[in-house]
C-alpha cells in the first residue's frame, strides 16, 4: 500500500502524463515559441513547416507559402513581424521548391525531387486543414509567385474555411492560361494582391484580375517592390520593404482584428 507522499507523487505523474498526451505533436507549449512540424497534404504526402506562435495566446494564424526554387525560409525575416502583430504563422516547405536563403526545402528533399507548380496544390490544402484541426478561428493564406496563383484556387474553393487571402506576384504560371483568372473571379473573401514595381509584374497581376468585379479583392501598387513575398524582406527590397510590410500588416489587422 502506498504512503500518502507516494500516492501524491503517483497522482502528479498521472496528471502530467495526461496533460502531455493531450498535446498534438509539433505544437509548442510556450507562446512566442517556434517549432518544426510535419502535416499531411491533401494527397497524404508528408509536408514540413515551421509553426511560430505570437507572444500572447491567439486563434489567428497566417499560412505562408513560398515562391519557385524556394522554401519556408523566404519568410524568416517576416514571421517575427506577424507574430508581433498578434498572429501565429505556419511557413510551409511545398513540394515544388529548392535551396534558397541558405536552407534546403525538406519536403522536396524527402520526396527526392521538386514537383511542378500545380502538383504543390495539395500542400496548400493540407496546411489549411491542419490549421482548422488546430482550432484556429481566423485563417489567412498567403502565396508568393507560383503559390500566389495557387492561393487564388485555395481561396475560391474554401470561402467558409479561409478568413482572407493574399497573393504576392501571381500570374498565369500553369498550362491552362485562364485557370488563375477564373479562380480569382470567384473569390468571395477579403483578398490582398500586389507585385513588384516592374511593368511585367503589374501586367501579370492585371491579367489575373481581369475577370474580377468584386470589391473585396484589393490591389496594392507598391512604389518600390520586387517579385513575390520577398518584397517584404529588408535584404531584398531595402528601399520599399518597410512600407510594403506595414501596408500588408494593416490589411491583416483589418480582416482579423485583435
Amino acid at each position: 500500500m502506498l504512503s500518502p507522499v507516494s500516492e501524491t507523487r503517483f497522482a502528479l505523474r498521472i496528471a502530467l502524463f495526461t496533460l502531455f498526451a493531450s498535446i498534438p505533436w509539433g505544437i509548442p507549449l510556450a507562446f512566442g515559441s517556434t517549432t518544426e512540424i510535419a502535416f499531411s497534404a491533401a494527397d497524404g504526402a508528408r509536408v514540413f513547416a515551421t509553426h511560430a506562435r505570437a507572444k500572447t495566446p491567439t486563434k489567428k494564424i497566417v499560412l505562408l507559402f513560398h515562391q519557385a526554387g524556394s522554401n519556408r525560409h523566404e519568410y524568416d525575416p517576416i514571421t517575427p513581424e506577424l507574430n508581433e502583430a498578434g498572429f501565429d504563422t505556419l511557413a510551409v516547405d511545398q513540394r515544388s521548391g529548392g535551396r534558397k536563403w541558405g536552407h534546403p526545402n525538406k519536403t522536396v528533399d524527402a520526396m527526392g525531387h521538386s514537383a511542378s507548380y500545380a502538383q504543390a496544390y495539395p500542400d496548400l490544402q493540407g496546411a489549411l486543414t491542419w490549421a482548422i484541426d488546430q482550432r484556429y478561428t481566423a485563417i489567412i493564406a498567403v502565396g508568393s509567385s507560383y503559390s500566389a496563383s495557387l492561393n487564388f484556387l485555395l481561396a475560391s474553393e474554401n470561402p467558409h474555411r479561409l478568413t482572407a487571402g493574399a497573393s504576392f506576384s501571381p500570374g498565369e504560371y500553369f498550362p491552362d492560361k485562364d485557370r488563375v483568372k477564373r479562380a480569382a473571379s470567384k473569390v468571395k473573401i477579403p483578398y490582398y494582391v500586389t507585385a513588384g514595381a516592374h511593368a511585367s509584374e503589374e501586367q501579370r497581376v492585371g491579367e489575373v484580375l481581369s475577370l474580377v468585379n468584386s470589391a473585396n479583392v484589393k490591389r496594392y501598387r507598391a512604389n518600390s517592390g520586387v517579385h513575390g513575398a520577398s518584397t517584404l524582406r529588408a535584404d531584398v527590397n531595402p528601399n520599399g520593404y518597410r512600407k510594403n510590410l506595414e501596408h500588408f500588416k494593416e490589411f491583416l489587422t483589418t480582416v482579423a482584428p485583435r
